[in-house]
């Protein structure tokens, strides 16, 4: 039986038509577009040329699909025209798997953002009046319909494999992320996996110790479970992703998987360049959870243990003598805070060599 356009629109993802004739559960990818992600297959057959004898078998099999996975991709968008379309053509060049439906909310854009969207085959959210990043996410997570919700910020982008990539590795898990590596600058520098081995997750310490290393635009995570801890804290303006994949945490283990499948963009006016912000956030965070049995003295003390070496590098930058003193003996004057900042060093360090060994690698633009 056909699909409807209402249909169509309602639930494919973007850039995906469904044939009819082509099969149950197969759809074949629309094209691509000059933004398509690096590896992505752009490109459809005309309607009349469709199965004509003489057509490359293998051409057509690589336009096809695999079938749906109940998973609902969430986009909040704001004012960024140039890269939501990147980043749907992106969902549409997966592989291997299929999401069930694409949401974008449109945050207060007036730019046409919400029309672009729909071209693209989402569902889209649109907004009189821009409310926010986090308000954007909970308005995205309360309307999807799948099981499992993934992420991906409007600036951001998606290997081929990647939703492939974190169903496969989903197992016993309530979150996974894949490795993203950045772009945008002249650094390239892995987040997620610090080796390339996978890391099991099993308490929400290890989200602000070393450090956060689930890229919201690499994670996947059940919707029931997040929706069950209260889902995104409406109160954080930053941070609002880490506090809810820590809530989630409470409820069972993550994965954070060592595949480099997610491209995480960085330019000027990014949120989480604010520092400010991000430490008083940070500070909100920490006394939110001052009294889970996972939040220890040792979690608080290694927590500021980061704060201080960072603030010790930048001072001795700087040439601030007195500042680098201070902060170099307040680290090596508690034993928690010396340790933690040993296993920091070698946390960064493993992240330096893998990020070195992706630093030349083809699929990620510059």
């Amino acid at each position: 039986m056909g699909v409807t356009a209402a249909e169509r629109q309602g639930g494919s993802a973007p850039g995906l038509q469904w044939d009819a004739g082509a099969g149950p559960g197969v759809v074949v990818a629309a094209p691509a577009g000059p933004g398509a992600a690096p590896g992505g297959r752009g490109g459809q057959l005309p309607d009349g040329d469709r199965g004509r004898p003489g057509d490359d078998q293998q051409d057509q099999a690589d336009l096809r699909v695999a079938p749906q996975v109940p998973v609902s991709v969430l986009v909040p968008s704001f004012r960024r025209k140039h890269y939501l379309e990147r980043a749907l053509a992106s969902v549409a060049a997966q592989e291997g798997v299929r999401p069930l439906e694409v949401i974008v909310v449109d945050d207060g854009s007036g730019d046409g953002t919400a029309e672009l969207a729909r071209v693209a085959g989402a569902r889209v959210i649109e907004k009189e009046r821009n409310e926010g990043l986090c308000q954007a996410r909970a308005d995205a997570l309360d309307a999807a319909r799948g099981e499992w919700v993934a992420f991906l910020d409007d600036d951001d982008e998606w290997m081929p494999c990647h939703l492939a990539t974190v169903w496969a590795r989903r197992g016993g898990h309530v979150i996974v992320a894949t490795t993203s590596i950045s772009f945008g600058g002249s650094m390239r520098r892995v987040h997620g996996a610090a080796t390339g081995r996978p890391e099991v997750v099993r308490s929400p310490a290890r989200l602000m110790f070393p450090e956060n290393s689930f890229t919201t635009s690499a994670v996947l995570v059940r919707r029931e479970v997040l929706l069950s801890c209260g889902g995104f804290d409406r109160n954080l303006d930053y941070l609002e992703d880490v506090d809810a994949w820590m809530r989630a945490l409470e409820h069972g283990s993550g994965l954070l998987a060592p595949e480099v499948t997610c491209l995480y963009r960085h330019h000027e006016g990014q949120v989480s360049r604010r520092r400010t912000e991000m430490q008083e956030a940070t500070a909100y965070v920490m006394d939110k959870y001052r009294h889970r049995s996972w939040f220890s003295e040792r979690t608080r003390q290694a927590v500021a243990a980061v704060g201080a070496w960072d603030d010790f590098q930048a001072a001795r930058a700087s040439r601030d003598w007195p500042e680098v003193a201070r902060l170099g003996g307040w680290l090596v004057a508690d034993p928690v805070r010396l340790a933690s900042l040993g296993r920091l060093l070698k946390f960064r360090r493993d992240v330096r060599s893998r990020s070195r060994e992706f630093a030349g690698m083809a699929a990620v633009p510059t």
